[in-house]
């Protein structure tokens, strides 16, 4: 599943997503990405990601600014609570920290190259939070799964 977003929509999560990460450092939410990029940075692709997905959902995307940590990206019109995960690499894997979230019941990877969103693949909580899926990529231990071992949308 595929999406462009317009120069207006990406200059909007631009924005959110800057302004979240500064909003959460500053409370003490813990950064909790499983790489080396920016923080900053992943917020921001993390929010072209979210508003992508509510987009081509049909619901109205989460554009709220206060801190907050473990809490479902949205709600798809099945009632699934869902949690996305983006990377700029073609070939990222579906990554979630240790932290099992009980407000999700889906993960979803999408592939950012603004101005395109690639939505490669998704799976259920209890696919991803498994034992067998523990790996360290160098950044601590968390969840991972291969875009083959996903289910297409």
């Amino acid at each position: 599943m595929q999406l462009t977003l317009n120069p207006d929509e990406i200059q909007i999560c631009q924005l959110i997503g800057r302004m979240r990460s500064l909003i959460a450092r500053s409370n003490g939410v813990k950064d909790a990405k499983i790489g080396n990029q920016d923080g900053a940075e992943a917020d921001v692709i993390g929010m072209m990601a979210e508003y992508g997905f509510a987009k081509l959902m049909n619901v109205f995307p989460d554009l709220g600014l206060s801190p907050r940590s473990g809490s479902a990206d949205g709600v798809m019109p099945s009632g699934n609570r869902y949690d996305i995960k983006a990377s700029k690499h073609p070939n990222a894997r579906l990554l979630s920290t240790l932290k099992v979230n009980p407000d999700v019941d889906v993960y979803v990877l999408c592939v950012v190259d603004t101005p395109a969103l690639d939505y490669v693949g998704w799976a259920w909580q209890e696919d991803l939070i498994k034992a067998e899926n523990i790996i360290n990529l160098g950044h601590g231990e968390g969840y991972a799964l291969d875009q083959d071992k996903l289910k297409q949308f």
